[in-house]
C-alpha cells in the first residue's frame, strides 16, 4: 500500500522532503506537491515518532508544530526532522528524532542548533540551554547519564566562564572554567570531605589557595600543578605548625616548625630541609630548654654541631646518625671539659695536647700579697735618709725651727696639741707573673 494525500489528512498541508546525508535530494516548491510515496508503515511509523515524542518544552508538541508557518517533514538518512523551514533548510523551531534515539527541540538557524534548546544524547546524557552554530554556548545545563551535572557557562561546546559541576559521589566545583577545564578561581570540595578555595590551572590547584583537609590540617600558600610549592603555612590538627617553603607537596627549604603551636613551652626547629626531613644547618630547641646548633641530615644531627643541655653540659664537635661520633668536646656541668674521639657519644680516645692548651689557655687568677711587720719595718727603715743626709740638711733662715715653733705656741695657746701619727697601712702588691 502506497501513501498518498488521500489516505493521510495529517500530511495534506505541508510537503515532505526525502534527503540524504542531510543534503536534499526532493524539493517541493508548490504549496501542495504532489506526494512521495511511502509504503503506509514506513509513513505510520515516522508519524508515531514525533506524535508519541514527550517534548520538554509545551512548545515542541506534536499538534504545536503544526501551527508554525512553513512547517514540514525532513527525512534524512538515519534521522528525522520535523518543524520550520526556510529555502530548504532548517530555520526557526523543530524536531530532530535520530534512529539511535538522539534527539533535539528548539531553534534553528540554517540547518544548525541556534538559540534555545534542548538535546538528549544515545547514552541518557542531556543538555539544556542555549546553542550558538550547533554547540553549547551561553548558559546551559549538561547532565550525564550517571548523574554528575555542570550548569554554568559555555563556549563552542565547553565549559568557559562561571559554572557548578557536582560529581556522583558528592564532589563538587563552583568557580570559573576555561575550554573545559576549572580554571581561575573556584572552590573545589572532594568526596572525602577535603575543601580547597584558590586558584586553579588546567584543572589543578596552582596559585594561591587555601585547602582544609577532613582531618583538620590546615594549608595555605602557595600550588604548583596540584600539590603546595613555593611558601606556604601548614597547620595540622595536633597542634604542630609549619612555615616556609614546599616542593612536590613536602617542606623544602627554609623553614620554621613548631611542635605545638599551643603551648606555651615546646619543641622547635628553625633551618633547612630537604623532601620532609631535618637537612642541611638549623636550630632545635627542645622544651626543656636544651638546643642543638648544626647540621642534620636525615631528621638526625649529623655533621659538625654544637649541643647545649638545659643542666649546664655542652657537646661541641662531630655528629653522626644522631650519636656524637669523631672529634669532640664534651663538658659536663662542674667538670674539666673532656677532648677527643667519640663513638655513639662515648670519648673513645683523648687528646692530652688539647687538653693542655685548654689548662694553658684559662683565665688568671689574681693573687693579693700582703707584707708581714717585719717585712714593713726593712722597707721603711730602707726608705729612710742617711746621717750625711740628715747633717746636709739646709733650710732657709726665714724658716722657724722646730722649737722655735714650739716655745711660741706654748706661750700663746695652752691647748696646744701634738699632731697625731697616722698609723701606717699594710703594703700590698699584685702579682701578675702567671
Amino acid at each position: 500500500m502506497q501513501y498518498t494525500e488521500d489516505n493521510s489528512k495529517e500530511f495534506s498541508d505541508f510537503s515532505i522532503l526525502k534527503t540524504k546525508n542531510s543534503e536534499t535530494q526532493v524539493v517541493q516548491p508548490t504549496e501542495n506537491p504532489p506526494p512521495m510515496k511511502f509504503t503506509y508503515q514506513e509513513a505510520e511509523e515516522i508519524i508515531q515518532k514525533f506524535r508519541v515524542y514527550k517534548p520538554q518544552n509545551k512548545q515542541f508538541k506534536y499538534e504545536s508544530l503544526l501551527k508554525f508557518q512553513n512547517c514540514k517533514l525532513k527525512i534524512y538518512k538515519d534521522s528525522y526532522y520535523f518543524g520550520q523551514l526556510v529555502n530548504g533548510k532548517k530555520n526557526g523551531f523543530g524536531v530532530i528524532l535520530s534512529n539511535n534515539g538522539r534527539t533535539y527541540e528548539g531553534q534553528f538557524e540554517n540547518d544548525r542548533k541556534h538559540g534555545q534548546g534542548f538535546e538528549r544524547f544515545p547514552d541518557g546524557a542531556s543538555y539544556h540551554g542555549t546553542y550558538i552554530n550547533g554547540k553549547p554556548d551561553g548558559v546551559g545545563k549538561f547532565l550525564w547519564a550517571n548523574g554528575e551535572l555542570y550548569d554554568g557557562s559555555w563556549q563552542n561546546g565547553l565549559k568557559h566562564g562561571q559554572g557548578i559541576w557536582n560529581g556522583i559521589k558528592g564532589d563538587s566545583y563552583v568557580g570559573e572554567w576555561r575550554m573545559g577545564n576549572p580554571e581561575g578561581y573556584g572552590v573545589h570540595v572532594w568526596v572525602n570531605g577535603d575543601r580547597y578555595e584558590g586558584e586553579f590551572h588546567n584543572s589543578l590547584k596552582h596559585g594561591e589557595g587555601i585547602e582544609y583537609l577532613i582531618n583538620g590540617d590546615v594549608y595555605k600558600g602557595q600550588y604548583v600543578n596540584g600539590k603546595p610549592e613555593g611558601v606556604g603555612e601548614y597547620q595540622w590538627s595536633s597542634g604542630s605548625y609549619y612555615n616556609g617553603t614546599f616542593s612536590n607537596g613536602l617542606r623544602h627549604g627554609k623553614g620554621l616548625w613548631i611542635k605545638d603551636r599551643n603551648a606555651t613551652l615546646t619543641d622547635s626547629y628553625e633551618g633547612e630541609f630537604v623532601n620532609d626531613k631535618k637537612c642541611g644547618y638549623g636550630v632545635y630547641k627542645w622544651a626543656k630548654g636544651s638546643k642543638y646548633e648544626g647540621n642534620f641530615y636525615d631528621d638526625l644531627r649529623h655533621g659538625y654541631g654544637s649541643m647545649y643541655w638545659n643542666d649546664g653540659s655542652y657537646y661541641i664537635g662531630m655528629w653522626e646518625q644522631g650519636y656524637q661520633w669523631g672529634e669532640g668536646e664534651y663538658c659536663k656541668k662542674g667538670e674539666q671539659p673532656k677532648f677527643g674521639t667519640f663513638e655513639k657519644n662515648l670519648l673513645v680516645n683523648e687528646d692530652q695536647e688539647k687538653l693542655l692548651q685548654y689548662h694553658s689557655k684559662q683565665q688568671p687568677q689574681i693573687r693579693i700579697r700582703q707584707y708581714t711587720t717585719s717585712q714593713r719595718s726593712v722597707r721603711s727603715n730602707s726608705q729612710r735618709p742617711s746621717s750625711q743626709s740628715q747633717k746636709r740638711n739646709v733650710r732657709p733662715s726665714s724658716v722657724k725651727s722646730v722649737n722655735q715653733v714650739k716655745q711660741g705656741s706654748m706661750g700663746n695657746n695652752q691647748f696646744f696639741c701634738k699632731k697625731k701619727r697616722q698609723p701606717s697601712l699594710p703594703k700590698q702588691t699584685f702579682d701578675f707573673d702567671f
